[in-house]
C-alpha cells in the first residue's frame, strides 16, 4: 500500500493532498469548537460564524495544498524547457546525426544534421521506414540488427546510406532500445559520418595487400627485426625452417658460428651510424655452400630508429660465374705464355737464320764481284765490246738482286 501511494503521479498526490487537509480540517474544527471550546469557556460560537470560518480556513488550506505542486509543477516545466532547449541546441549542432525509430522501424526523429549528410531534410525522413535511407547491399545486415536491438543485442554498425543525389556515405551507428510513456519500444541512436576514414582503410589495405603480396613473391629474403637483431617478421620460410619458428629468434642464431661476427657487425654499424651496411656470407643449404649478399638497413618513425631490415640476394650463381671467369682467365694466361715461349723460340731461330742467310748472301756477292773483276780484265782485251755490255747488264741484274735481298731482310728483321 505504502508502494502504491509512492508511486502515484504528481495529479494523484496532489488530490491525496486536498482530501487529507480536508480530513484533517474537519477533525481539528470538530476537536476545537465541539469539546474544547464548550469544555474550558463554557460557551459556544454561534453556527452561521462557525460555518463562515470553516470554509476560510477550509479554503486556505487547500490554496496552500494546490499552489505548492503548481509552484513545483512551474519551476519544474521552466526547467524542463530550459534544459530541452539547450540539448536541442546541441543536438542540432553536433557534426552527428541522432535519430529515434518506433519498434516498427519508422523515424519519429532524425537531427538536421542529416540534411548535410545525405541530402534529405528531417522532414523529408521522419515517417518514412529508415530502410528505405539504407544502400541494397546492406539492408538484410541491417533489418537483422534492428530486430537485435529490439531484444537488448547492442553492438556498433558499419553500413552506408543513400543519398539524395543516389551516391552513397559510410557511417558507424551505435543505438539502444527505449520505451516511450505509451510503453511502446523503440530504438534511438547516433550516426556518425566515417567515410573518409573507410576510404583511406581501403587504400591502406590494398596497399598493404599489394606490398606484402611483392615482398612476399620478392625472390629475396626479406626480414625485419628489432634493434638488437631478434626477429619480427620474415617474408617466407627461411630455407627449411619454417616462417612461425623463425619470428623470435635472434638473427645470428640463424648462420654459422663463423659467420656470426660479420652479424654482430652489421648491427652495431647500423645502430651506431644509422646507415646502410652491406657484406656477404658463406652458407651451407641442403649440404650445399651459398652465398649471399646482405644489405641492412634502419627501420625509422619520425627520425627514431625501430628497428632492422636485412635484405638476403642469393649471389651463389654470381661467384659460380666468378670463379669460372678466374678459371678461363688463368687459362687464357698459361696460353699467352705457352704462345709467348714459342713465339720467342720461333724469333731466336729466325734470327739466327737470318744471320746465316745475310752471311751466306755477302759472301755470294763477294765471290760474283770477285768475279765481276777477272772479267773486267779479260774484257779489256775483247775488241768488240760485246763481252763489257753483257757484264753490264749482269752487274745491274745483281745490283736488282741484292736491293731485293736488303729489303727482304729488313721486312724480316720487323716480323
Amino acid at each position: 500500500m505504502v508502494q502504491k501511494i509512492f508511486n502515484l503521479s504528481e495529479n494523484q498526490k496532489t488530490a491525496l493532498r486536498i482530501a487529507l487537509s480536508y480530513v484533517f480540517i474537519g477533525v481539528l474544527w470538530m476537536l476545537v469548537f465541539r469539546f474544547l471550546l464548550p469544555h474550558f469557556f463554557h460557551s459556544t460560537v454561534p453556527a452561521q460564524f462557525e460555518g463562515w470560518l470553516f470554509i476560510l480556513i477550509t479554503a486556505l488550506f487547500i490554496y496552500k495544498s494546490i499552489n505548492a505542486p503548481l509552484l513545483k509543477n512551474q519551476q519544474i516545466a521552466r526547467a524542463l524547457k530550459h534544459n530541452e532547449e539547450k540539448y536541442r541546441t546541441l543536438v542540432e549542432d553536433i557534426n552527428e546525426v541522432i535519430f529515434v525509430i518506433d519498434q516498427f522501424g519508422k523515424i519519429t526523429y532524425i537531427s538536421p544534421a542529416i540534411h548535410e549528410l545525405t541530402g534529405y531534410t528531417p522532414n523529408e525522413m521522419i515517417g518514412h521506414l529508415f530502410l528505405e535511407f539504407i544502400a541494397p547491399e546492406d539492408e538484410e545486415k541491417i533489418y537483422k540488427a534492428f530486430k537485435e536491438r529490439l531484444r537488448n543485442i547492442i553492438k556498433p554498425m558499419q553500413y552506408r546510406l543513400v543519398r539524395k543525389d543516389g551516391g552513397y556515405r559510410w557511417v558507424r551507428s551505435l543505438s539502444r532500445p527505449f520505451n516511450n510513456q505509451r510503453g511502446s519500444r523503440g530504438i534511438r541512436g547516433v550516426l556518425m559520418d566515417i567515410t573518409d576514414m573507410v576510404e583511406k582503410d581501403k587504400a591502406l589495405i590494398e596497399s598493404e595487400a599489394r606490398w606484402r603480396s611483392l615482398v612476399e613473391q620478392a625472390p629475396d629474403y626479406i626480414i625485419t627485426t628489432d634493434l638488437q637483431g631478434k626477429i619480427q617478421f620474415v617474408n617466407r620460410n627461411f630455407f627449411s625452417v619454417a616462417e612461425n619458428l623463425v619470428i623470435g629468434q635472434m638473427i645470428y642464431d640463424l648462420v654459422p658460428q663463423s659467420e656470426m661476427k660479420k652479424i654482430h657487425k652489421a648491427i652495431d654499424m647500423v645502430n651506431s651510424k644509422k646507415l646502410p651496411y652491406r657484406f656477404e656470407i658463406e652458407l651451407t643449404v641442403d649440404e650445399q655452400k651459398r652465398w649471399y649478399f646482405i644489405r641492412v638497413g634502419p627501420i625509422k618513425n619520425k627520425e627514431k630508429m625501430v628497428g632492422l631490415t636485412f635484405i638476403a640476394t642469393d649471389i651463389t650463381r654470381r661467384k659460380e660465374y666468378e670463379q669460372e671467369l678466374q678459371e678461363y682467365r688463368s687459362h687464357l694466361q698459361n696460353l699467352v705464355s705457352e704462345r709467348t715461349l714459342k713465339l720467342k723460340t720461333a724469333n731466336l731461330e729466325l734470327d739466327a737464320y737470318n744471320r746465316i742467310v745475310d752471311q751466306s748472301l755477302k759472301n755470294l756477292l763477294t765471290e760474283i764481284s770477285e768475279f765481276v773483276g777477272e772479267i773486267e780484265v779479260l774484257i779489256e782485251s775483247d775488241p768488240n765490246k760485246s763481252l763489257k755490255q753483257k757484264l753490264e747488264k749482269l752487274r745491274e741484274n745483281a745490283l736488282q738482286l741484292n736491293t731485293q735481298f736488303e729489303k727482304l731482310l729488313k721486312k724480316v728483321h720487323r716480323n
